[in-house]
């Protein structure tokens, strides 16, 4: 494979992945600031992200020739996969966006009330003794992000039913919005449009 066949590639993989990260910025920061209301999204989505990020680099050696040192070749494509498999781990439950510590908790506590479901409160976590499991939550009040999973496994089904209550909650209810993530989130969308069209223009100016 000579160098034209890499740069063709290259000018065709790369806008396609700015362009689809840019996509699913853009439509996270125009969700928040057009309702204007808090709103929770699965992590699925962000390991979605991730893994279009990731994959062109896990398989690079495919198309490498083959006297390429061994080192070169390999070290990108083990590296990536070890941190994709590590974020399939760490990128469990739903991200919040908009959200306050206040309004967080008034979304979560009003559904397991419609729910039914009997709680106790901790510094960092509500147990739900109805089922005997661990909710696992975090808020960052000052940039309106948050998160929620359920310690244990086997309970995802539960915690879809939880979610999808807290997004009913934040769409009827009256709740303020802090926007700085969607903010941030539309501000990189942008970036990755200028980027995606300037890596095209680079392409093609190679060529």
């Amino acid at each position: 494979m000579d160098l034209d066949f890499y740069i063709t590639l290259f000018s065709i993989v790369f806008p396609i992945i700015f362009g689809v990260i840019a996509v699913f910025f853009l439509i996270i920061g125009m969700r928040g600031i057009l309702t204007r209301r808090p709103f929770l999204l699965s992590n699925r989505w962000l390991l979605s992200m991730m893994f279009i990020i990731f994959v062109p680099n896990i398989i690079l050696p495919l198309i490498l020739p083959p006297s390429t040192p061994f080192l070169i070749k390999w070290l990108n494509p083990v590296m990536f996969t070890v941190v994709l498999v590590m974020m399939c781990f760490v990128l469990k439950g739903y991200v919040a966006f908009g959200v306050t510590d206040t309004s967080f908790r008034d979304a979560l506590l009003d559904t397991l009330q419609k729910l039914e479901l009997s709680y106790e409160e901790s510094l960092s976590a509500i147990r739900i003794t109805s089922v005997e499991v661990d909710l696992q939550v975090s808020v960052q009040s000052w940039i309106g992000s948050g998160m929620i999973k359920i310690k244990q496994r086997g309970h995802f089904s539960l915690l879809t039913e939880i979610v999808t209550a807290m997004n009913e909650y934040f769409r009827v209810s009256a709740t303020p919005a802090k926007l700085l993530t969607c903010i941030f989130y539309m501000i990189m969308g942008v970036i990755m449009v200028i980027a995606g069209i300037g890596m095209s223009i680079l392409f093609q100016n190679i060529t």
